[in-house]
């Protein structure tokens, strides 16, 4: 029997190995050659015009093992008889029984036969000759500016998580008013890390370790463009790969690789489902999902001034050498191809973002200067030394430590020995500069107590230690009766075991959960991954006989209550054949 949710797909054999005898006695490629390759291969090329057709498409849309877009439905039920008897297309079943499986139930639920990862499509790739250009801006650098801006002025959050419009068009006028290049960055910046949201705001952290940004087609703004970033990616090549071709391919077998009439999905309903529609909505997705992979580096790409015409996967670049230019006036200007993007997250920090896109300029300001002494960088002089190829100027120097001065309290805390006078003399203090007297030799009471993403510290429980610890994932929010309280927030973290080992100190046991999940998000976590389900209630009278059903038990068995099972949504299909076998009806999801 097959296994469960997360259980890798079953090899082929194996899975045929239950399709009902009689269909099985009826495929056109032995048992023994489901897997081979070669054989698959030379199947294909055996394959009736439509088949074959379809076939190319599935290439098209879908990684051979992995899932078939469910839209092809109708297309895979009409076309696709050919492709089930010659084992190239599979269920997706994850429970069966041997001989119970009907291949003609999966047409919704399907992937390719991993064995054909070495076909290619019917049409021959053309060769071109192109020249790789800059993007228009690199998104991994803009990235970098908006989580400077963010991390100076977090944004505020509506109850659904979303950042306001009004806001978000202040930020992008900040940046420069191009709303598709800077609601890029900032979606990509949120995929990586680099941008966060915790406390009913957005907040950025421009030198946080990036993590992998996941699926690049959920930057694209639709469904279109996504599955056109897909499918480039998977195109994608060492060699140099026209537009033209992949335009004319569309035309073709390749017509459905974005849209299906049948799913009712196309985008523009007055537009027809001809080459009309292809210029009018195909073309311009595939533009548009070019002109993002290239942006975020997936991909390289040649262009003209306003599309693109050739793409291939990204090829060495040298290490970046150089550094940037620094001017009198405190200005600085920098190329992408000439600066580490770790040395830009730290610049883009202590000196904004101004304009430019392939050639950046910043300015140094106060507020970058105060921004670098509270993320515990000292030596900005020195940083700008080692990176500058034109050195710091005197007075960008003196303009750098005033600032530095003028950003920086001393405070003088009661109870301690020794006390430094204005002249730089050291003396031991008196009764009058002590104030009281503090016992060193026990350790001081310390202790918070945490309750709905709040942390409060009593009056006397809060020693410099608790207070430098808990600065660490909360911001100061005032006093309630005799307490200090902290509002925890999204902080980047890189070695949370000490931190929270600290925690759980002064907290007296266990965090709350959400206390501890914020630290460890901010080392970076992979997602959550979520599998697609549904929770069928049975007829209570036969709930107990439906899963000793030889078939249907075999889908029930992950059961939540007396009458209620979770149920791969794959499974449905197969499940509401079988209980109209059983003369038992079905309504809600899957009804016809």
């Amino acid at each position: 029997m097959g296994g469960g949710l997360s259980t890798p797909p079953p090899p082929p054999g194996r899975l045929i190995l239950a399709y009902d005898p009689h269909y099985r006695a009826a495929m056109t490629v032995p048992l023994a050659s489901v897997e081979d390759p070669v054989a698959l291969a030379a199947a294909a090329e055996a394959l009736p015009a439509s088949a074959r057709s379809l076939l190319d498409l599935l290439l098209l849309v879908s990684v051979p093992g992995e899932p078939i877009p469910e839209r092809l439905r109708d297309r895979v039920a009409k076309d696709g008889q050919a492709l089930w008897l010659a084992a190239m297309l599979l269920p997706r079943a994850s429970s069966w029984h041997e001989g119970s499986l009907h291949p003609q139930h999966y047409s919704g639920s399907c992937r390719l036969n991993p064995g054909l990862a070495g076909v290619e499509i019917t049409m021959p790739r053309v060769a071109c000759d192109a020249v790789a250009s800059f993007p228009p801006a690199d998104v991994r650098w803009d990235a970098v500016v908006v989580a400077a801006a963010l991390e100076a002025t977090p944004a505020a959050l509506t109850q659904d998580g979303v950042i306001r419009r009004d806001v978000e068009r202040r930020l992008y006028s900040q940046l420069g008013d191009d709303d598709h290049r800077w609601s890029l960055a900032l979606r990509y910046a949120r995929a990586i890390g680099l941008v966060r949201a915790t406390g009913g705001r957005l907040h950025g952290l421009p030198d946080a370790h990036p993590r992998p940004a996941g699926d690049i087609a959920a930057l694209l703004p639709n469904s279109g463009s996504a599955a056109a970033a897909t499918l480039l990616l998977r195109l994608a090549r060492a060699e140099w790969t026209s537009v033209d071709w992949l335009e004319t391919l569309f035309q073709g077998s390749g017509r459905e690789a974005l849209y299906s009439p049948l799913g009712k999905n196309y985008p523009q309903r007055s537009e027809p489902f001809d080459d009309a529609g292809l210029l009018k909505v195909e073309y311009p997705a595939l533009q548009m999902a070019l002109d993002v992979l290239h942006r975020v580096g997936v991909i390289d790409a040649a262009r003209d001034h306003d599309r693109v015409l050739a793409f291939r996967l990204p090829q060495p670049r040298p290490k970046a050498q150089g550094g940037f230019l620094l001017t009198p006036d405190g200005s600085v200007l920098c190329h992408v191809a000439e600066l580490r993007i770790e040395v830009y997250s730290r610049l883009a920090r202590v000196a904004p973002f101004v304009d430019g896109d392939t050639l950046r300029r910043h300015r140094l300001t106060r507020d970058g200067i105060v921004a670098e002494l509270g993320a515990g960088h000292r030596d900005t002089i020195e940083f700008l030394a080692e990176h500058s190829r034109t050195g710091v100027p005197s007075n960008v120097v003196d303009q750098i430590r005033e600032w530095q001065r003028s950003a920086t309290r001393l405070s003088i805390v009661t109870g301690v020995d020794v006390v430094e006078e204005p002249d730089g003399r050291l003396r031991i203090a008196t009764a009058a500069d002590v104030g009281r007297v503090i016992d060193y030799t026990t350790k001081p009471r310390a202790r918070f107590v945490a309750m709905h993403g709040k942390l409060f510290v009593p009056d006397g429980w809060d020693p410099l230690d608790l207070r430098s610890t808990l600065a660490r994932i909360a911001r100061p929010a005032g006093r309630e009766g005799e307490s200090w309280v902290y509002e925890a927030e999204l902080r980047a973290h890189t070695n949370t075991a000490p931190l929270l080992a600290r925690l759980r100190e002064y907290h007296g046991g266990d965090l709350p959960g959400e206390i501890e999940a914020l630290v460890l998000a901010g080392a970076g976590l992979p997602p959550v991954v979520a599998s697609d389900a549904v929770i069928v209630k049975l007829p209570i009278e036969a709930a107990s006989a439906l899963r000793r059903d030889r078939v249907a038990g075999a889908l029930l068995r992950r059961t939540i209550g007396q009458d209620e099972s979770v149920v791969p949504r794959a499974d449905l299909e197969v499940l509401r054949a079988r209980m109209a076998e059983l003369g038992i009806g079905w309504s809600g999801v899957g009804e016809d």
